[in-house]
């Protein structure tokens, strides 16, 4: 089958946007780098439709993510381990990263999804803010079918 893109803006944005909305709640529980380990929270199942990239159909997709927790004499990071599912019969795992400090956030991600007949989808991104002049300076996404 051949590689397609879809147009993925809003699962995209609704990715970044539930990342960027978790990371308040989930500093709450982080400790200094001095004293603790990472502290690990599990966010909530994310469950949203998108378009299947292999077949142009609407499928229902589920997220469950676990992040990591760290802070770096005020840089915070973010790791996260993901398990994803879809109502046609995919499953795969992928991994996410989050920074931020007083200059910069950013966030990367990238999941790989299969089904019994082989056929695979792949999902990528990054997304950077300036939060000095509050300007986004990278805002990539892509969903594809890798056959």
């Amino acid at each position: 089958m051949d590689a397609r893109k879809t147009n993925a803006r809003p699962t995209r944005n609704r990715l970044v946007a539930g990342c960027l909305l978790a990371v308040p709640l989930l500093f709450l529980g982080v400790a200094p780098a001095a004293a603790d380990p990472p502290t690990e929270e599990v966010q909530p199942l994310d469950v949203f439709d998108d378009v299947n990239p292999c077949t142009g159909l609407i499928h229902t997709v589920t997220i469950a993510t676990t992040f990591s927790v760290h802070d770096h004499q005020g840089t915070e990071v973010f790791t996260g381990d993901s398990v994803i599912s879809t109502s046609t019969g995919f499953s795969g795992q992928g991994t996410a990263s989050f920074t931020g400090n007083s200059q910069v956030e950013r966030f990367h991600f990238i999941d790989m999804l299969t089904n019994d007949e082989g056929d695979r989808i792949q999902a990528k991104g990054i997304f950077v803010l300036d939060l000095s002049t509050d300007t986004v300076r990278v805002d990539r996404f892509d969903l594809v079918c890798v056959g």
